[in-house]
């Protein structure tokens, strides 16, 4: 065995849900849609709207959060930032909404959107990054749809969709199972895909999100039920519920590995309806963290092996008997495969 210097965000424990800092989010009062109606002429008229947010960060970071007003289809590289508000007191205003947003507060980040306009309609994402959290578990957001009107005539893209995921988090042994819950509106023609993630690359992009499963949308009142993609890593390990044709779109993993650790995304879509540049995807997140047992040499060979409750530690195992486990060398975690 080796003790060799990894990246810590590739490291995952038993105690994971005590050693991370997680943060969720929630667009309160969400029901579809959100709609100004414009009364043009009418000097009582007040073209001011908010779209909610809130959040949570267990165990609370000791810094305050960065704070995203972002504009766009869920997991879309290009979305525009409507608002950001970083840790360190910078505030960026996309130009188009110059002098027309404000957040409340970082405790309170529901985004004002005042002299409002057809061209504002659009999904919004409240999105929240723990900045002492830099991986996937730090970083959550949840979204609205807005819609302005004119006069009396209905919106366009009424048969919007939605999802909502229960976020309590799935905790799951290696080589075990997990089942990651999530109801949506939409119906069997919608398409279905689950992300995780968010990653960034190394040019400082962190809005790049993996594939897990994809169910492909169909025509309004096809019998063709869509076809199922599984990413690679996925394979043979990833399925959609016995209802994803319709309001349920869960997501279950079996043999589980310490990479499958993460936060995923639920998310559909009805991109074949007409008209349905509104239906920008929605998306709502849960995580999965490991929860094995305690170091056993219970049916293995003699060697060494790391710690599934802490990867800086390992334990040796000889002629059936277990020794250790000890700690690596400080800031080393040790690498079984090595």
């Amino acid at each position: 065995g080796l003790l060799v210097a990894i990246s810590a965000v590739a490291c995952f424990e038993s105690s994971y849900a005590d050693a991370v800092s997680i943060t969720n989010v929630t667009v309160p009062y969400r029901s579809g849609w959100v709609v100004m109606w414009a009364r043009p002429g009418d000097p009582t008229w007040v073209n001011r709207i908010e779209f909610r947010c809130e959040y949570t960060i267990s165990p609370a970071s000791a810094t305050p959060p960065t704070i995203t007003w972002l504009r766009g289809s869920f997991a879309d590289e290009d979305r525009q930032v409507v608002y950001k508000w970083s840790s360190s007191g910078e505030v960026y205003v996309h130009p188009e909404f110059a002098g027309r947003v404000s957040v409340e507060s970082r405790t309170r980040p529901t985004l004002v959107l005042t002299d409002t306009k057809f061209a504002d309609w659009g999904r919004y994402f409240c999105r929240i990054t723990n900045e002492n959290q830099s991986d996937d578990f730090g970083t959550d957001e949840g979204s609205v749809l807005f819609w302005y009107k004119y006069g009396y005539d209905p919106p366009r893209g009424s048969q919007f969709t939605s999802v909502e995921v229960d976020k309590t988090p799935v905790r799951v042994e290696t080589g075990g199972a997990a089942r990651l819950n999530c109801d949506g509106l939409g119906g069997k023609e919608a398409s279905i895909v689950w992300f995780k993630g968010p990653n960034c690359t190394q040019d400082g992009n962190c809005n790049v999100y993996e594939m897990v499963i994809n169910k492909t949308a169909v025509e309004h009142f096809s019998p063709d039920p869509g076809t199922v993609n599984v990413s690679p890593k996925y394979a043979g390990r990833a399925s959609l519920g016995a209802n994803n044709m319709g309001d349920t779109l869960d997501l279950t993993i079996t043999d589980i590995r310490p990479t499958d650790v993460g936060r995923y995304w639920c998310t559909n879509d009805w991109p074949l309806w007409f008209m349905n540049e509104i239906h920008s995807r929605d998306s709502r997140s849960v995580v999965v963290l490991l929860d094995d047992e305690a170091p056993s040499c219970d049916g293995k060979p003699d060697g060494m092996y790391q710690d599934p409750g802490d990867c800086s530690r390992y334990y040796t195992c000889s002629g059936g008997w277990l020794y250790g486990p000890v700690p690596c060398l400080t800031g080393l975690f040790f690498n079984e495969a090595l």
